[in-house]
């Protein structure tokens, strides 16, 4: 091997199930007292922050709650956030959930300033590329994900998503910063993820595993690992959607997840990625991985043309024949297995909602020389 590459992923990883355990260890290397992100406190997890907030109790550590966290979060979401944090002069940011939780708990510690403020303008001009270095901020937190789903990958990235309700955009952030400090990785904790929000979350991670080895930043490491996640994806899914107990397929799936989230770090992702974004932004009720659902099929046709050689790859990894259509047929199989072949029609777009997300100005913007198929593309996967 004679070809150069980087990685990087400077998060400390607890990976296995019982590992939430060791929170009370290592939460107090950050601070005496925290700002808890989470959804809301008597929802579905509410055992989970009960058993979070004895843990840090346990280590004299202070909890200051803030559980307002929505689907795809907002602006006013990450204002609020830091306002409360600011106020209570909180340590460090610990989020414990799924993608929007901690993409929430993320910015609430890169953004964080002791006046509670927050120039938008800055950061989203600043923080716009996932490889270009910037400095830290001054007043930035430490922050400790807990993921309960396994999917979006956010344990592990320098990436954050946040939706601007008022422009119906869908923006992603990106700084070292936003890396965790330290990622707790307990399948335990993914047995009560209900069937819909396993797939949406699975195949989320299984396209980040993919979309990076399409692109041109892999290395013989992301490769590796963008493969194993892949078939780990492919074999334990479905399992997971019928088993949901089953911890040896949600041990499976966090890891997968896990090596998808540090393979888009270090990889980028392809297409899908802004296209459901502009989905999303436009139709924040429609869930991350169903907008990924719903352009899939097309993209496949668009791409195995582009790149037949990494598609063959990735099908004799999975044991089919070195065929791009076989590779396309096996993905699309998963969409139908894990019902998410069903998106589109449950995601019941309006007619005016189909013209917003056509006439989008990035849809020419991607890739400017591939715009009529790009558009192409999107207009396949929603009408």
């Amino acid at each position: 091997m004679n070809k150069s590459f980087n990685f990087f992923t400077p998060t400390q990883l607890l990976f296995g199930p019982g590992r939430l355990e060791d929170l009370k260890d290592i939460a107090p290397k950050y601070g005496s007292k925290c700002l808890l992100v989470s959804r809301p406190l008597q929802g579905s997890l509410k055992f989970t922050y009960k058993r979070v907030e004895k843990l840090l109790n346990s280590a004299n550590i202070e909890v200051v709650f803030f559980d307002e966290i929505i689907p795809n979060p907002t602006i006013e979401g990450i204002e609020k956030g830091v306002k409360i944090a600011a106020k209570n002069k909180v340590d460090f940011v610990l989020g414990v959930g799924g993608g929007s939780v901690l993409d929430s708990a993320k910015l609430i510690a890169l953004l964080y300033h002791p006046e509670g403020i927050i120039t938008w303008e800055k950061a989203f001009n600043s923080y716009n590329h996932p490889f270009n270095y910037v400095a830290s901020k001054k007043h930035t937190l430490p922050f400790i994900a807990v993921s309960t789903t396994s999917g979006t990958g956010s344990q592990c990235t320098q990436a954050a998503v946040i939706s601007d309700n008022k422009k119906k955009e869908k923006i992603t952030l990106f700084h070292l910063d936003l890396f965790p400090k330290v990622a707790i990785v307990d399948p335990e904790l993914m047995t009560s993820v209900p069937a819909g929000v396993t797939a949406a979350t699975g195949f989320d991670a299984f396209t980040h595993a993919f979309e990076s080895y399409l692109g041109g930043r892999t290395s013989p490491l992301t490769r590796q690992m963008s493969l194993e996640a892949i078939q780990l994806v492919v074999e334990n899914l479905p399992k997971a959607i019928q088993q949901p107990k089953n911890i040896e397929c949600r041990t499976q799936l966090a890891w997968a997840d896990t090596l998808a989230g540090m393979c888009l770090s270090n990889g980028g992702a392809d297409l899908p990625h802004p296209l459901g974004e502009i989905i999303g932004g436009i139709c924040p009720r429609i869930a991350h991985g169903e907008t990924l659902a719903m352009v899939y099929p097309s993209f496949l046709k668009y791409k195995k043309n582009i790149a037949p050689d990494k598609f063959k790859e990735v099908a004799s990894f999975l044991g089919l024949k070195k065929d791009p259509d076989k590779l396309s047929l096996k993905i699309e199989e998963l969409l139908k297995i894990t019902e998410l072949s069903n998106a589109r029609e449950r995601a019941e777009l309006t007619k005016e909602e189909k013209h917003e997300i056509l006439t989008h100005p990035l849809l020419s913007k991607l890739e400017p020389k591939n715009s009529n198929e790009i558009i192409a593309i999107m207009e396949e996967s929603i009408i």
